[in-house]
């Protein structure tokens, strides 16, 4: 996360600070992996991560769906407001409102799935919907322009909350069915690592698409105006920049907007790449019917 959030925004990325970045990061996932591999200065049964679940291809494509819901989820959460607040000029309190309609139809669908899904008791059945519907709803977000109609945005942002809904939390109570009863609270765990790590990874990916990106749409839509590259990274920060203020030029003001809603509307590929990531992984999970049991998760 420290890697993908300073690379492109604070260092260059061909930098020596970036490169030794990544290079920090490769030794410490390889250190880790042995180490949990190996039981070093543990054992198999204390391990922090069960890596024997990855050998399941259950629980392989159950962790692998979560974390296409969690990164969906999260990016629609957190960048709608911010296309709202630079297209719409919306305070943090209006921006948030605009987010009612994905939040309530999220809840509903993670309770009716909920309940449904001890009754249907083929788990693969809502994956397949969900990834479908997180797929559509992302595409569509990748069509936005500032100029979109807001009740065409809301209509998006259903889809992707009905799809990651439908999916967010039916790996708590799938997993702990496919392994063995000293293993339920590993399971639990291991989705919990998908869930909340994936939150947070692709919230960085996001993140780094968004600077970078926007950076690179700001400069060429304002090259005329020759700006310096401080300010036009200070675009970035919100409405409070010079150059949404009027400070620097009022001509500048709705050329930015657009690059800075184009740049949204790319970033929100990843959430197209969540939906696609359910939707693949729910045509390789098997066709079976399973007896459920009542898990507490996330």
């Amino acid at each position: 996360m420290i890697v993908v959030t300073f690379d492109g925004s604070t260092y260059p990325w061909n930098s020596g600070a970036s490169i030794s970045l990544w290079v920090v990061w490769g030794f410490t996932l390889v250190a880790y992996i042995l180490q949990q591999y190996f039981s070093v200065f543990t054992t198999p049964d204390r391990r922090i991560f069960p890596g024997h679940f990855l050998k399941s291809r259950t629980m392989l494509l159950l962790y692998i769906a979560t974390g296409g819901a969690a990164a969906a989820n999260a990016v629609t959460l957190y960048y709608v407001p911010l296309f709202f607040q630079f297209t719409r000029n919306d305070s943090a309190l209006q921006a948030a409102v605009r987010l009612l309609p994905f939040i309530a139809v999220f809840i509903f669908c993670v309770m009716l799935s909920g309940g449904l899904l001890p009754v249907v008791r083929r788990y693969n059945i809502f994956y397949i919907i969900g990834g479908a519907l997180a797929l559509t709803g992302g595409a569509l977000m990748f069509t936005i322009k500032a100029s979109t109609n807001v009740s065409h945005i809301y209509g998006y942002e259903v889809l992707i909350a009905a799809g990651s809904g439908l999916v967010f939390q039916n790996a708590y109570a799938v997993s702990v069915v496919k392994v063995s009863p000293k293993d339920r609270s590993n399971a639990i765990g291991f989705i919990n690592v998908s869930q909340i790590g994936t939150i947070a990874i692709a919230l960085a990916i996001a993140g780094s698409l968004f600077q970078n990106l926007g950076f690179s749409a700001l400069k060429d839509a304002l090259a005329p105006f020759h700006l310096p590259d401080n300010l036009v990274q200070s675009a970035l920060a919100g409405t409070i920049s010079p150059i949404f203020s009027g400070a620097a030029d009022k001509r500048i003001a709705p050329i930015a907007v657009a690059a800075v809603a184009q740049t949204i509307q790319r970033v929100f590929g990843t959430v197209m790449a969540g939906g696609a990531v359910i939707f693949v992984t729910s045509f390789l999970m098997r066709w079976e019917r399973i007896q459920l049991e009542m898990v507490a998760g996330g």
